[in-house]
C-alpha cells in the first residue's frame, strides 16, 4: 500500500449524533494490493474514493465497524417479502461503475428527498464530484444497478475483496419507498457476496443512538468492532 498523504479533519458537527462533534482521519491512497483493503476493514477503516477514513473522536467511541457472516446470514421475513415484492426488477452487476446523467439525476433526487425528510446536508453532485467521491480510487469498485425496464431505480456501490464485499453507498428513487427499494438494493450486496462465495459483508459504521443507523441491526447475526480491536457478536 502506498499512502500519499494523511489528513485529520475536525472537530466538526457529528452527522450521526446531535450535540456531538466528530474528527476524521483520512489517508490518501495511491496504490493498494488485493487483500490490503480487507485488512484495513478488520482494523476499522472504510474507503471512499481514493481515501481510507476512520473516526478518531475525542471522548466518543460510538462508531463501530459492522460486518455480517455470510455462512449464517439468511433473509428475515421482511427481507424475503421485499425481495418477492420486487422480483420482477432487473439487476445488473458491472465493474467498474460509471457516471452518467441518469445516475446523477437519481442521486440528486435521493439527496433532496433525504434533506427534506431527515435533515441531511443539502449536497448535490456534478459528474466531477461524483467520480471523485465514489469512483476514483486505488481499487476497482463494483456497481449493482436496479432497473424497471429501462428506468434506473437504485444503485449500490461496493468493494469486492478476496473474502468480503464492503458496501460503499447506495441511493434510490425516493418515489419508490413504498416498495422498500432501498432495502431491496442493500440486499443485492448480500446476494452478490453469496454468489461470489465471500465470508463477510461489511456495512460501514453502526452508531447505536443514531436515528439513521438503526436499520442496520436487521442484518443479524452480525459483529461490531469495539475500539479495543475485538469483534463482538450480536445475535438474532
Amino acid at each position: 500500500m502506498r499512502i500519499l498523504q494523511t489528513i485529520v479533519n475536525g472537530p466538526e458537527p457529528c452527522p450521526y449524533l446531535a450535540d456531538q462533534s466528530w474528527t476524521m482521519k483520512y489517508q490518501h491512497i495511491g496504490e493498494m494490493e488485493p487483500g490490503e483493503y480487507e485488512r484495513r476493514l478488520r482494523l476499522g477503516w472504510f474507503k471512499f474514493g481514493a481515501f481510507l477514513q476512520r473516526p478518531i473522536c475525542e471522548g466518543c467511541n460510538e462508531c463501530l465497524s459492522m460486518r455480517v457472516p455470510m455462512d449464517e446470514w439468511q433473509p428475515n421475513r421482511i427481507q424475503r417479502r421485499t425481495l418477492a415484492k420486487n422480483a420482477e426488477l432487473r439487476i445488473e452487476v458491472s465493474t467498474p461503475p460509471i457516471c452518467d446523467p441518469e445516475r446523477l439525476l437519481l442521486y440528486n433526487r435521493y439527496r433532496i428527498a433525504q434533506t427534506q425528510e431527515k435533515g441531511w446536508t443539502p449536497t448535490l453532485m456534478d459528474s466531477v464530484s461524483y467520480q471523485r467521491e465514489f469512483l476514483v480510487g486505488p481499487t476497482e469498485m463494483t456497481e449493482i444497478s436496479v432497473w424497471e425496464g429501462n428506468r434506473l431505480k437504485a444503485i449500490v456501490l461496493t468493494d469486492v475483496e478476496p473474502n468480503a464485499v464492503a458496501g460503499v453507498t447506495h441511493y434510490y428513487d425516493p418515489d419508490w419507498r413504498e416498495r422498500s427499494i432501498g432495502l431491496f438494493a442493500m440486499l443485492q450486496t448480500f446476494l452478490l457476496a453469496r454468489e461470489l462465495g465471500k465470508k463477510w459483508v461489511y456495512l460501514g459504521y453502526y452508531v447505536e443512538n443514531s436515528p439513521t443507523m438503526g436499520y442496520k441491526l436487521q442484518f443479524r447475526p452480525c459483529e461490531l468492532r469495539g475500539w479495543d480491536g475485538t469483534w463482538e457478536r450480536i445475535e438474532k
